[in-house]
């Protein structure tokens, strides 16, 4: 008996969520650190986490086609597990933004920018915490998804620690320095970039990612209350139609 290999239909909208998560990636990884110049690597470095933690991965998360992820994880149980245990709210939210902390802290950050490998891993990094912080907001799997209440608390306690390092980083003094070997040097971060990194992470990264996400699942679970008022109300029409059709049948006979 031949075996057929049924297709996991993929709606047009997971398309556009897929390449345009794909695009934002494929920009990270390959954004030269240097393309506006010595003066602004700390922040094309702020770009590129962003990029790879608030757009690739929720934009890759809603482009993955549910039954195709449900079949591939059928297949690697251990992963699944996994996957449950590190997408527990409290366990995403705490690895996404100890990741965050661990690479901005002045030593570690200059071993990254020292070293183009190790550079290379702490975005994958970024772009794996960031996947785990999405999970328990978009859930690509059926299961039991958070209240509309459960998601903005999610959101604000995760974003508290990411606002309160980009206020840091924005009102610290020169934090950081790093040597290059091409062309060798000894490079300290001017102050303008690494403001200018802190508010990228303060305002873009934090105030205005919570407001616009908050809203959106706001208004997603409005239309939701809509749409059960509006099929409650049928409902009560359906039933009132059958009894005036009781009553009619009752006084005609």
């Amino acid at each position: 008996m031949q075996h057929q290999d049924v297709g996991v239909p993929v709606s047009n909208s997971h398309w556009i969520a897929l390449l345009s998560g794909s695009a934002m990636a494929l920009l990270a990884f390959a954004l030269p650190m240097d393309i506006f110049g010595m003066d602004y690597m700390f922040t094309v470095h702020m770009v590129q986490h962003l990029l790879l933690a608030l757009a690739a991965s929720p934009l890759l998360l809603l482009g993955v086609a549910p039954v195709g992820l449900r079949q591939f994880l059928d297949h690697h149980q251990g992963l699944e597990r996994g996957i449950r245990v590190l997408t527990i709210p409290l366990v995403a939210s705490a690895l996404f933004n100890a990741n965050l902390w661990l690479w901005h802290a002045p030593p570690l950050l200059a071993a990254m920018m020292e070293d183009t490998d190790l550079h290379l891993c702490v975005n994958l990094l970024y772009f794996i915490t960031g996947l785990l912080f999405w999970w328990p907001l978009l859930r690509p799997l059926p299961g039991q998804a958070l209240s509309l209440g459960g998601k903005l608390a999610y959101l604000f306690f995760s974003d508290m620690p990411m606002m309160l390092l980009g206020a840091g980083i924005t009102f610290s003094g020169p934090l950081y320095a790093f040597s290059m070997t091409n062309p060798p040097m000894h490079m300290v971060v001017p102050v303008e970039d690494q403001q200018l990194g802190g508010l990228l992470m303060w305002i873009v990264g934090s105030l205005f990612f919570y407001i616009v996400v908050a809203s959106i699942f706001f208004l997603q679970w409005m239309f939701r209350q809509e749409k059960l008022q509006q099929a409650k109300e049928a409902r009560l029409d359906e039933e009132g139609q059958d009894e005036d059709g009781s009553h009619a049948l009752s006084d005609a006979e």
